[in-house]
């Protein structure tokens, strides 16, 4: 005799469900999605953040790890359990009940193949964990927030991108096909697993999201739970629950051609960020031309000249997305949104209160400085700085690169320990 699925897997069923269609994610093919959550779920957020936590929301909008967002999950598992026990309830012993939830399953696989794949390429085009900014990369290490500081860390790495993507990658593929789901959602279930504990021990703002789809993962491999009760208890008979067994769409053309269009869509929605800007790997993506840093060598203030190691501001960045940041010999940052006029031939500088000033920059190929000038209360800034080839520093370096060339392998020996003498604890030569 055949189980049928139990009041909590019904439930379990209907909120992960619900989840899918109402947690917002930056989809390209479907951007209405966090409209239509906001519309039919922004006022109840209000009124329960109000009610139950005493929190009045200015914007009710749900993104990764807001308080909305946590507001929005509690209203799903509220509504999952009086909607779960009446599908339960009135479909026990219905054929459509088993068609139902065996639909739910195949969204939720779906649905996570996605979010693998999504995340998976990613990391392997450079999108996700990207190339540290230099202002990063000379900012001291005790003074990098603690998430920032594992992104920057990922991000220094190609080959370990492509390698975590491509798992990832892998799971989703074995999540498509129904003879290898079971080992892609085991296989899932450790992916999603190790990144939850990365997001909660680097306080990385995907928390609920990533225990979302980890719950996922695990509902997923519940329906292979007498197998894996087999398994680890040695027994050699199996019952298999209902829900495994129910085929929705009998019809081998039309199941076919409904799995490909479904497979279709959710390749596309992967890939077409990088189809559209034909960026394959951010690290080699084209920059601003003044993108980079820079050591400040001489600082003018009206008649004062002092030197770099005087001046106040000690280096400057330029910042890929458009930002002009400075660092002070303390080591703090000062950022601005840097913008160019066409109209006047400025660029323009515009700090956190939207108050704008015109600066300008001229940059010697020759030697490699670059000049600003501006105005800064009444009095006239001239900077004079030397660019730095921040793409030499050794957190960019592979370790393993000398071996990859005959010249430079010849030239990393020269560094060895001569035959016969112990090398220094740190593994290099004696002076």
């Amino acid at each position: 005799m055949q189980k049928k699925p139990s009041f909590f897997y019904t439930v379990t069923a209907v909120f992960f469900l619900l989840c899918i269609f109402f947690i917002p994610f930056p989809f390209h093919l479907f951007p209405l999605q966090e409209f239509i959550t906001d519309s039919l779920f922004g006022p109840l957020i209000r009124v329960a953040g109000r009610i139950f936590f005493y929190i009045s929301f200015k914007s009710t909008l749900v993104y990764s790890d807001s308080r909305s967002m946590y507001v929005l999950v509690g209203l799903l598992l509220l509504i999952s359990i009086p909607v779960g026990w009446i599908v339960w309830y009135n479909g026990r012993q219905r054929v459509w009940f088993g068609h139902l939830l065996k639909i739910i399953y195949l969204i939720a696989v779906y649905y996570l193949a996605l979010m693998l794949l999504k995340y998976g390429f990613d990391k392997i085009f450079k999108h996700q964990f990207y190339l540290p900014e230099p202002n990063i990369l000379y900012t001291p290490l005790g003074k990098v927030d603690k998430d920032l500081l594992y992104w920057s860390s990922m991000g220094t790495s190609r080959l370990y991108n492509i390698f975590a993507g491509g798992v990832e990658v892998l799971a989703a593929l074995l999540l498509l096909f129904r003879r290898s789901r079971m080992a892609g959602a085991l296989l899932a279930m450790g992916i999603l697993a190790q990144v939850l504990m990365i997001n909660l021990s680097f306080d990385i703002s995907v928390k609920l999201y990533s225990a979302l789809l980890l719950g996922i993962s695990l509902f997923l491999l519940g329906r292979y739970a007498d197998r894996f009760r087999i398994f680890f208890s040695g027994h050699k008979t199996i019952t298999l629950a209902a829900l495994p067994e129910t085929t929705v769409i009998t019809h081998p053309f039309w199941r076919v051609a409904i799995r490909l269009c479904i497979t279709g869509f959710i390749l596309l929605e992967s890939l077409i960020p990088y189809i559209n800007t034909r960026n394959f790997n951010d690290d080699t993506a084209p920059r601003h031309n003044l993108h980079g840093a820079y050591a400040v060598q001489q600082f003018i203030r009206g008649s004062d000249t002092l030197s770099g190691a005087d001046a106040p501001v000690k280096r400057f960045f330029i910042h890929r997305q458009g930002y002009l940041i400075f660092q002070d010999q303390d080591d703090k940052m000062q950022d601005y949104k840097l913008d160019y006029d066409s109209d006047s031939y400025h660029y323009v500088l515009t700090d956190y209160q939207q108050r704008k000033r015109n600066i300008d920059i001229v940059y010697r190929d020759a030697d490699s400085i670059l000049t600003i000038r501006y105005m800064q209360h009444d009095s006239a800034i001239l900077l004079s700085a030397k660019a730095l080839d921040w793409r030499k520093l050794p957190a960019l370096q592979t370790s393993f690169g000398p071996l990859l060339s005959g010249e430079s392998f010849c030239k990393a020996l020269k560094h060895c320990p001569r035959a016969g003498s112990s090398p220094s604890p740190l593994g290099r030569g004696l002076n």
